[in-house]
């Protein structure tokens, strides 16, 4: 081949604005035209024609494409009038060769573009950061965003699989169809990074850089290419051997063909097929100079010519044979560049006044006008046309090309029907969630009815859950948030909450907490404080105690832990500690509470509501739980979370110093280079302007070192001094002095994304801006703190063995205190020369939902049962899903971020005395005290009466409503709590709620209603009866009323018995307790391990927000309720049913309902041992079969029941009958719902 391949000719050609010639970066010959491109490093795109041998190129044209270096350019695949895909570093391109510009995007200078990848048209560019965006080219918007490789030196996209090669010597296939997800890595130059890289079907071909053997620090390029698979990255093929002395830096392939090009200029080629036992066949080393080295490559298509570009800005041509050909395609006709011919005459006589200018001939145009319009590029946008039902159109008829159809009169003039069904066809921007349900409905209720007309299939709760790769792929666009992020919401049928099947959200043992209630973003920072085991034995020993305080947050966050503890994988809610918490002034002074339309208060962001609440809790358990180490150095929970920091102040004017300690519950960072203004350094009074930008341009952007920053900071601040006695320039010096034992928490700067960070979109995620977060980094998992321990240094912190630092971590001279003069020599801290190792345990998140709705909250949790701490949970509400560890600390998205992050030590035994003692103390028991000898702070006298203005007949005085009565309940005696405390206990319970907020309801134009949140109850009365039998049978040991201070909207005095004043302290003629101790003694009956008896106790136990397992449940609702039959059995009907007796014939009674659930429970117990040993075959199975094809299940139960028991004329079956119907019952019930187990 050397001996047919010749130099064609050379061409350096000089900008007319420059002295000399800029390097060439970039070359591409397309396949639509002959042209040679050419982009030098100032910005410059050069189109040149292909004369005859030995003549230098002619310039087409040239134009200013940006003003940094061009990098890479592509041919786009359907372009036919010669466009290409320019990138540089702030920029990518599309332009025609005519310099025309069809799209662009840009990029900021701190993120350049590194690669980039064309495939048909869609394009793929990625910033040194990692911040990976792919493109519509066609209709030049934003397919999808995501992060991947950062320092990516070469892309290539061939359908749905994306190569990468990176400054780090690593080779990543992706999967472009599952959000940019990695499939395959392979390490192909250790130590290393690549350079090129191409792709020829299954053959990746790559070539880099190494260390040198002499020095370490100095990288050399290799004499080989790697080869890989792309089927199998893992089993690298031979490499290519070049040689001593060879460099490769540039690749090329094309058909059969592998062509590598050596930064001397050399150029070989061999066989792609066995690239590795050819040798190389060379046919073009070009002349360069001395200094100059080859800085671009490119293969004509057709394979006729070479280009192969250097440094000084020259370039060389190499061609086989005198008149190759660039393109495949499209050939130039004659005189097409030839821009020095003259214009031809046109042969009018324009002095004549009969020439019309009609025959002047017009050019023949070249290139599409840009009044020609594609069929291709018409897009339907806007809103979908007004929807006309399918009877109207059926009656259509059509004349001249129109259609008339008689007007059905179904909806007034003008007027759109928009009802539920036209909601739930377009959605209005709301998204559907069938990828996280995979389809499946959300109510229990059509879940059953589908299971019992098809048996065969599964329940919902029984399905897989849904894959992690599924749920981790963006429906639309990158710039919008994934699904499994955005905000979550629970849907409502006719039967409530509780047929909404929570299952479907989370396939885990770790239980979520449900939104859509005030306050609820404290759900992410409750999960939060729920991670830690240390703080959760603490406020758990401290809810078992003796505290009287009823609007105390421990207790309540005690209570709210052992839900989450126990629930196994159930959804909780913290209504209760959000309602104390609301009413606490302290959190209303702090601006924690949200508005009246649900929003932050003074229109703050969530992420630092969860900042301000987390500190507000920490300092409340603080104080209220100081009690469980009296004595002891310190406090509980100041030794488990934050640490010890001083400050000292100095005054340079009299050089007065005061000192004072503190605790430190959250370190607060600085925001990172660039995002700080000005006018934030110099907020409180700096020493300059001069200084303040110093400072401005000093910060360290690394996360470590603002970590390092926070923990030991120096500032001037404008303050009052008592010695000078006026305001002075302070100087203040606050740092750690000694590293946590347990945990700490880092308070992240609230950045606002940009209009271009979120793609210029605000609802439909298609904006081109350029994408990204403020960050634009990783959190770190683990980094060492070392207080004390380096001279001049108070603390230090290092990234984790095995890390090497960032170069932006490096430790800067002006903040350090050892050298800025205005630090403070104030006392050293506590030498601790070892290291402590601290690890990520939480990050709590905000995200931007711009198709749902505002800003929430969500937390990443490091999973309790992940040895390898690898295990990662993402919970948003109530969904709770596992979730890749790179997801959680990678923050280049523009829509997540950052509120707050948790480190713990990875070694907590210091603590482990104090735990000890705690436990030894004060165990987590509540006493059966609280039963036996009941006790409230709200208790009043018994000769309390209630006032009323109005006067019965005859002059009597009034007889209130319970004047002389106090509540109900026999405590329970010494044996009772015996037989609690050894789990041997039975009671029965019923509650009553009272409505605190009305249902939300939407009515549309077609009178069709849609819930969107349902009524929002509390409790009110709380009745337990004992069911162990004895003297004492029946009667209520636990006859509580709440006492309520809020404002209830409805008492709902028909279902619940309440009235007016009866919840009210100082005007209730019942003595009062509240919601914590009645809490308490529910507590402690699930704790001990009792059976309980009720009906309908699933609402029940939900609104107290108590988990109780289904072994210890006994509800009669259960056991009487058909599967083929949504709609229960109410209590009313089955007492009667049985005892031939009403009840809740007025008000209701909680007493009277839980002894009726007692005797119906009895009686469902002797049913089942009669029926199954009284057989009497004296009726046919036909008949038994049509009785049972009459009945409904429900109903023939309880005529079963009847007629073997109470032997009345009701029901007149034979037991055999009775007996037959009731076996094949059960056995259905069993197979399908498993609930006929409770009557064993």
């Amino acid at each position: 081949m050397s001996s047919e391949w010749s130099e064609f000719t050379q061409s350096w050609d000089t900008p007319d604005d420059a002295q000399a010639a800029w390097p060439i970066s970039a070359l591409l010959i397309t396949n639509s035209s002959e042209l040679i491109y050419a982009g030098d490093t100032s910005g410059r795109l050069t189109t040149y024609t292909l004369g005859r041998p030995g003549e230098a190129l002619e310039r087409y044209t040239s134009f200013l494409c940006a003003h940094t270096a061009i990098r890479r350019m592509h041919a786009l695949g359907r372009s036919t009038s010669g466009s290409v895909l320019v990138q540089t570093d702030d920029s990518v391109q599309v332009r025609t060769r005519g310099g025309a510009k069809a799209f662009g995007k840009s990029t900021t200078p701190n993120e350049p573009f590194t690669a980039s990848a064309v495939s048909g048209l869609e394009a793929f560019v990625c910033t040194a950061a990692g911040g990976g965006t792919l493109l519509d080219i066609e209709r030049g918007s934003v397919v999808r965003r995501a992060a991947v490789d950062a320092s990516a030196v070469a892309a290539d996209l061939n359908g749905a699989c994306l190569t990468l090669a990176t400054a780090q010597g690593l080779v990543v296939c992706r999967d472009a169809r599952a959000g940019l997800g990695v499939a395959q890595t392979a390490r192909a130059f250790p130590g290393g990074g690549a350079v090129d890289m191409v792709r020829n079907g299954a053959r990746i071909f790559v070539c880099g850089t190494g260390p040198d053997p002499a020095n370490a620090y100095r990288l050399l390029a290799l004499p080989t290419v790697r080869v890989f698979d792309v089927r199998n990255l893992a089993q690298p093929l031979e490499d290519i051997d070049c040689g001593d002395g060879a460099a490769p830096v540039r690749l090329w392939a094309g058909g059969d063909d592998l062509w590598i090009c050596h930064d001397s200029g050399y150029v070989e080629t061999r066989s792609a097929r066995d690239a590795w036992t050819t040798p190389g066949d060379a046919f073009a080393e070009p002349a360069l100079s001395d200094y100059a080295y080859a800085s671009a490559f490119c293969v004509a298509p057709t394979g006729d010519a070479a280009l192969v570009a250097d440094t000084d800005g020259v370039l060389h041509v190499w061609a086989a044979g005198e008149a190759p050909r660039l393109s495949e395609k499209a050939a130039l006709r004659d005189g097409d560049f030839d821009c020095s011919a003259e214009m031809p005459a046109l042969g009018v006589d324009f002095d004549c006044d009969s020439v019309s200018l009609m025959c002047v001939e017009m050019p023949a145009a070249r290139a599409p006008l840009l009044s020609w319009m594609d069929g291709e590029r018409l897009y339907d946008v806007g809103r979908p046309a007004r929807f006309v039902d399918a009877g109207v159109l059926g009656s259509l008829r059509q004349m001249d090309g129109v259609g008339y159809v008689a007007n059905p009169r179904t909806a007034r003039r003008n007027q759109q029907v928009f009802g539920r069904a036209w909601r739930q066809r377009w959605g209005d921007g709301a998204q559907d969630d069938g990828e996280l349900t995979l389809g499946r409905s959300k109510f229990l209720s059509q879940q059953r009815r589908r299971t019992h007309a098809s048996p065969q299939q599964p329940d919902a709760a029984e399905l897989p859950p849904v894959p992690e790769s599924q749920a981790q792929q963006p429906q639309q666009q990158q710039s919008q948030p994934p699904k499994q992020l955005q905000r979550m919401r629970i849907s409502y049928s006719r039967f409530g909450v509780e047929d909404f099947d929570f299952s479907l959200y989370n396939a885990t043992a770790h239980s979520g907490l449900e939104g859509g209630r005030d306050n609820a973003y404290a759900n992410a920072l409750l999960q939060t404080l729920f991670r830690s085991p240390e703080l959760r034995s603490v406020v758990l020993a401290h809810s078992a105690g003796d505290c009287t305080e009823p609007q105390c947050l421990s207790c309540q966050m005690g209570f709210l832990f052992r839900s989450l503890e126990t629930a196994a994988g159930a959804s909780c809610h913290a209504t209760q500690l959000l309602h104390v918490l609301a009413d606490r002034p302290e959190a209303a002074a702090l601006a924690l509470l949200e508005d009246e339309h649900g929003n932050p208060a003074s229109g703050t962001s969530y992420a630092v509501l969860a900042q301000r609440l987390l500190r507000f809790l920490l300092e409340q358990a603080s104080g209220e739980c100081a009690g469980l180490t009296a004595g002891a150095n310190g406090r509980a929970v100041e030794r488990i979370v934050g640490f010890a920091q001083d400050t000292h102040t100095a005054c340079p004017q009299c050089h007065a110093m005061r000192s004072r300690s503190s605790h430190v519950f959250a370190a607060d960072l600085d925001p990172p280079q660039g995002t700080s203004g000005l006018a934030t350094l110099l907020a409180g009074g700096s020493v300059s302007v001069r200084r303040a930008e110093m400072l401005r341009s000093g910060r360290r952007t690394g996360i470590l070192a603002l970590i390092e920053q926070a923990l030991a900071r120096s500032e001037t601040t404008r303050a009052w001094c008592p010695e000078c006695r006026s305001f002075q320039l302070l100087q203040t010096e606050k740092h750690m002095t000694q590293a946590p034992a347990g945990y700490f928490a880092l308070n992240f700067p609230v950045i606002e994304p940009s209009a271009d960070a979120a793609g210029g979109s605000s609802g439909s995620g298609s904006g081109s801006g350029s994408g990204g977060g403020a960050w634009q980094t990783s959190l770190p998992a683990e980094f060492r703190l070392v207080v004390g321990g380096a001279a001049g240094k108070r603390v230090s912190v290092l990234p984790a063995c095995g890390e090497s630092p960032a170069t932006d971590d490096a430790p800067s001279t002006e903040d350090s205190p050892a050298t800025n003069p205005a630090s403070i020599s104030g006392p050293a801290p506590v030498s601790d020369p070892t290291p402590s190792t601290f690890r990520l345990v939480a990050v709590v998140s905000s995200i931007r939902d711009t198709v749902r709705g505002p800003e929430h909250l969500v937390v990443h949790v490091r999973g309790p049962d992940s040895a390898s701490g690898s295990g990662w949970l993402l919970l948003n509400d109530f969904l709770v899903q596992p979730v890749a560890e790179d997801r959680v600390l990678s923050l280049h998205d523009w829509w997540r971020t950052p509120s707050l992050a948790l480190y713990a030590n990875s070694d907590r035994t210091p603590l482990a005395p104090l735990l000890a003692a705690i436990a030894r103390r004060h165990p987590y028991k509540i006493s059966t005290r609280i039963l036996t000898h009941p006790k409230s702070i709200l208790d009043r006298p018994s000769s309390y009466r209630r006032s009323n203005n109005n006067s019965n007949g005859g002059g009597k005085a009034p007889q209130l409503r319970g004047a002389n009565r106090r509540n109900e309940a026999v405590p329970l005696t010494r044996a009772e709590a015996e037989s609690l405390e050894s789990g041997h206990f039975v009671c029965a319970l019923d509650a009553e709620f009272v409505v605190l907020d009305a249902a939300k309801m939407e009515v549309f134009s077609d009178g069709t209603q849609e819930l969107h949140q349902p009524p929002v109850h509390t409790l009110a009365r709380l009745s337990v009866v004992r069911a162990n039998g004895g003297p004492l049978h029946g009667l209520p040991f636990i006859d509580d009323y709440v006492a309520i201070a809020r404002p209830i909207s409805d008492l709902a005095t028909q279902y619940s018995g309440i009235h007016a004043g009866d919840l009210i302290q100082g005007s209730s003629p019942y003595r009062l307790s509240t919601m914590k101790e009645v809490y308490k003694k529910l507590r402690l009956l699930v704790d001990s391990c009792c059976v309980i008896i009720g009906h309908g106790l699933k609402h029940d136990f939900r609104v107290c927000n108590i988990f109780v397992p289904e072994s210890l449940q006994r509800d009669t609702m259960v056991l009487y309720q058909s599967p083929a039959h949504i709609r229960p059995i109410a209590l009313k009907f089955l007492y009667w049913f049985f005892y031939r007796k009403t009840i809740q014939s007025g008000e209701h009674s909680s007493v009277e309902d839980a002894q009726a659930t007692l005797k119906s429970r009895h009686r469902c117990s002797l049913c089942y041992g009669s029926l199954l040993f009284s057989v009497l075959p004296r009726v046919p199975l036909p008949l038994v079969a049509a009785a049972a094809r009459t009945l409904s299940p429900s109903l023939l139960l309880l005529a079963v029941v009847h007629t073997d028991v109470v032997r009345t004329d009701v029901a007149r079956i034979d037991a055999a009958l009775a007996h037959c119907c009731f076996q094949s019952l059960y056995s259905s019930c069993y197979s399908t719902d498993r609930r006929w187990s409770a009557l064993l």
